[in-house]
Order: structure tokens, then C-alpha cells, then sequence
């Protein structure tokens, strides 16, 4: 649907009370004021909105003489204030048309209108050009978001290729959008990301990365991933992951090593680091692989040259560098295989090289690959042989790192007389490499009168 004459759905919207106040003074003063996107879009399926906006047919300076000082000029070029009530504060744009986007993002110019029709048409998808007058209690439709909405559907509002070319990002969007609702992309809306599916250059890794983390945490990131492949998005946004399309997951596998990685990342909880290590994890498969004398296909190494591909791919896009040493690790670590004949002192090495959430997350990545296998859940025996172990070197004590030690800097200074340096930090290593093989030694006396054998040593 695409015409002049909207479709008008009555309906009673709760609002929350200063969106309410905001759109009745405009009201109050004679000017239109509808609630506008997301948030209608939200009420509509029963989810609770986050966000709301006011479209108007107040100019900056209208909204501005309204609400005096209450009124911030968080987007004034482009028509928009937020104005305050409280702590609360609103957007509120004026109704606009939009000129050409050159740059891929923001209009060149931007003309007010003095109807709504013009303001939702510039919107990205009909299920977010809906618009809210409160005074009516009606939704107005111009371009069957509603019908969209029922049928669950994501739309573009018009002409696909015109809608990507304004701003690029709306191609990711939109998948994003039909895995967090559980909708489907509409056939013309899919083909209008794959024709222009190079565009994607040029929007920022910034605004790439937080679209591609909302997949990744939605309920369906398999969804997501397969758009993303189809589409040829992938190749931009993870070109070491679309190269993984054509390579087998192991010898004689029925999946891709894609379609096994893709598993994998839905096979695991959601938190960003364990999906992304999972969907990372054999990247490096297709750099390594060989075939031995019988003929089988190896990988050796795999994991070594994943966690530095994986480690490239995330800094471009503009990853912390927290999280892309956590995914990193695990990836490196994903096939580490345990030795029962392994000390005591090993494992907890191994724990102060790692760190002990590492080491849990471990197991949910070694998981999630042997579901995406075909496997039984479940870690694998070596794993589990392995986390069991690890239980019992735990009930030993929890010293595993510097912090974990009953001494600290402070005390290292004032028995040995030293003023604060690397000194300070070697005597504490030492200290933890003694706890690390005798976990009992971790009292505060013992470690003092270690310190003070350290002291006498140096004198004499």
C-alpha cells in the first residue's frame, strides 16, 4: 500500500504521562502532534517501547518558544529538540522531507512539510511509519504497516534500492529487525540488499558492529547470519567468515564449515563473547587445510591462525579490545586437549594464564561445536575429565593470580624497606609461584615470614 489515503486503526495506547504532556502542550498551542516509530510499532505487538518520538508540525523555533529551556537542540538541523519534563526527555522533530543522502547516512538538506504523510514516508520500514494521535486514539497508516505488523513482515517503506541508498545501514537493520521480531523479509526487500549489497562500505564499523552484535544476541542469530550470507553483506562484514562457505567442516562433513559455524554460534548462550568465539572459532580452517597421506582432509593449527584472523576482523570493526582478547582466547584454547598426568601445579597455571571464566567458557564453546557436530551434548569426555579435575585443585584454595595472595604490595614494601617499583611485583611473583605449588602456603604469616627469609637473604 502506498497511497494518500491512510488506513486509520482505532486503538487506546497507553503513553507514558510526560510523552503525553509534551504532545498536549503542542496540541494546546495549535500544532499537530502525532507519537511516531519504534515505539508505536512496539505497542502494537504487545512489547514494551524503550523509545519515543513525537513528530509535529512545530518548527525548531515553535518548539523552542513552547518549551523555552526545557527545549535542547540535540538535532536542529535536521528539525529535531529534545525537550525535558523532569528527567525525562522526548524528541521531537518537525514533519520533513528529505533531499539526497551523498554521503550514505544523513540527508544533504532537510525541508519541513506541513503534513505527516511527507515526515513517515522518508521512514525506513512501514512497520516504523506508523503514527500515534493521541487525542484520537488512532494509528495512522499510510503504507500497510499494519497489515505488515499482522503478517510479520519487514518492508521497506517504497522503493527498496532507494530506501538502502539514503542510508546503508538500513539493509543490516533490516535483518536485524526480523530476527529480534521474529519476522520475515519481504522478497523485494531481500533483492534490494543483495543488488546493492556493496554499499555497505561505506557506513561506519561502529554502526556495522552494533547491528551485528544485536543479531548475534537476538533469539535466531542463525537467521540473521544466512541473511547476511545470501544477501552478500557477509562478504564485507566478515570476509573471513563468507570464505568459509565453500570449505567442508571436517572430512567428509555434510555441512560447510559456514553452516557448522552458524550452528555453533546458535548453540551457545547469549552472551556476545561466547557467540562470537563460537562463530569464529574455525576461521582459520580454510588457511590450514591439507590433506594427509591418506587422503583426509587436515586443518592442523586451525585455532592458532582463527584467533589471529578473528583477532584482525574485530579490531576493524572497532571492537574493545577487552572482549576481542576474551574471544580470542577462546578461540586459541578451543582445542585444547587435557592430560590426566597433568600437577596439580599445571592446572593452576593454566587457571593464572587464563583466568578460571575462561576456562568455564571454554566448555560452552567446546559444546556448542560438538552440537553443531551432530554430537551429544555436552563438552566431551576429555573436557569434562578436564573441568572435573579443575573442581578438585579448586577445593585446595583459590589462589591463582597476584590479587588471590594474603599479601600485597604494601607489605612487600615495608618488609623488605623498598619503595614502590618492579621489585614490588617480581617478590609478589615469586610469592605466587610458591602458593601455585603449595596452595597451603597462602596464609599471611607464612607469606610474611617467606618475605622476611627474602630480607635476611639480601643482607647476609
Amino acid at each position: 500500500m502506498d497511497c494518500h489515503t491512510p488506513v486509520i486503526l482505532q486503538i487506546d495506547i497507553k503513553i507514558p504521562e510526560h510523552v503525553l504532556a509534551i504532545a498536549d502542550m503542542l496540541t494546546k498551542s495549535g500544532y499537530e502532534a502525532y507519537v511516531v516509530g519504534g515505539a508505536i510499532r512496539d505497542c502494537l505487538i504487545g512489547k514494551t517501547p524503550t523509545d519515543w518520538d513525537i513528530a509535529s508540525s512545530a518548527t525548531p523555533e515553535d518548539v523552542k518558544r513552547i518549551f523555552g529551556d526545557r527545549a535542547i537542540p540535540t538535532g536542529e538541523r535536521f528539525g529535531t529538540l529534545t525537550v525535558f519534563l523532569g528527567d525525562q526527555g522526548v524528541e521531537v522533530t518537525t514533519f520533513r522531507k528529505e533531499g539526497r543522502y551523498s554521503d550514505g547516512r544523513r540527508p544533504d538538506r532537510v525541508v519541513f512539510s506541513g503534513n505527516l504523510r511527507d515526515d513517515v514516508a522518508r521512514r525506513d520500514f512501514t512497520i516504523n511509519a506508523l503514527a500515534y494521535d493521541i487525542r484520537r486514539k488512532s494509528v495512522t497508516d499510510y503504507f500497510g504497516g499494519i497489515r505488515d505488523l499482522g503478517d510479520g513482515i519487514i518492508r521497506t517503506v517504497g522503493d527498496p534500492e532507494e530506501r538502502f541508498s539514503e542510508d546503508s545501514l538500513r539493509m543490516l537493520r533490516a535483518i536485524r529487525f526480523a530476527v529480534e521480531l521474529s519476522f520475515e523479509i519481504s522478497c523485494e526487500t531481500l533483492c534490494g540488499i543483495a543488488k546493492l549489497h556493496c554499499a555497505i562500505r561505506r557506513v561506519s564499523p561502529e554502526r556495522i558492529q552494533d547491528e551485528l552484535s544485536r543479531m548475534l544476541l537476538s533469539t535466531r542469530p542463525g537467521k540473521a547470519l544466512r541473511y547476511t550470507y545470501e544477501t552478500h553483506l557477509l562478504d564485507h562484514i566478515l570476509p573471513e567468515l563468507s570464505d568459509c562457505a565453500g570449505i567442508p567442516a571436517y572430512h567428509e562433513s555434510p555441512d560447510t564449515l559456514l553452516e557448522h559455524s552458524i550452528k555453533a554460534c546458535e548453540s551457545i548462550e547469549p552472551r556476545l563473547e561466547l557467540r562470537l568465539a563460537a562463530l569464529l572459532h574455525d576461521i582459520g580452517k580454510p588457511l590450514t587445510m591439507a590433506q594427509d597421506d591418506t587422503g583426509r582432509l587436515r586443518f592442523f593449527s586451525h585455532e592458532s591462525v582463527g584467533a589471529e584472523l578473528a583477532k584482525t576482523a574485530l579490531e576493524r570493526l572497532k571492537y574493545p579490545g577487552a572482549l576481542i582478547h576474551r574471544v580470542t582466547t577462546l578461540i586459541k584454547w578451543h582445542m585444547f586437549t587435557y592430560e590426566p598426568a597433568t600437577k596439580d601445579k599445571g592446572i593452576r597455571r593454566l587457571v593464572n594464564s587464563l583466568g578460571l571464566e575462561a576456562i568455564y567458557d571454554l566448555g560452552k564453546v567446546r559444546q556448542a561445536d560438538r552440537v553443531a557436530l551432530g554430537l551429544d551434548p555436552g563438552p566431551g569426555s576429555n573436557m569434562e575429565a578436564f573441568l572435573r579435575r579443575l573442581e578438585e585443585v579448586l577445593k585446595q584454595g583459590p589462589a591463582f593470580t597476584v590479587n588471590d595472595l594474603t599479601v600485597d604490595g604494601r607489605d612487600v614494601m615495608r618488609v623488605l624497606d623498598i619503595p614502590e617499583g618492579p621489585e614490588v611485583g617480581r617478590v609478589l611473583a615469586k610469592l605466587l609461584d610458591v602458593v601455585l605449588e603449595e596452595p597451603g602456603l597462602n596464609s599471611r604469616e607464612r607469606l610474611l615470614d617467606i618475605v622476611r627469609a627474602m630480607a635476611d637473604k639480601k643482607i647476609h
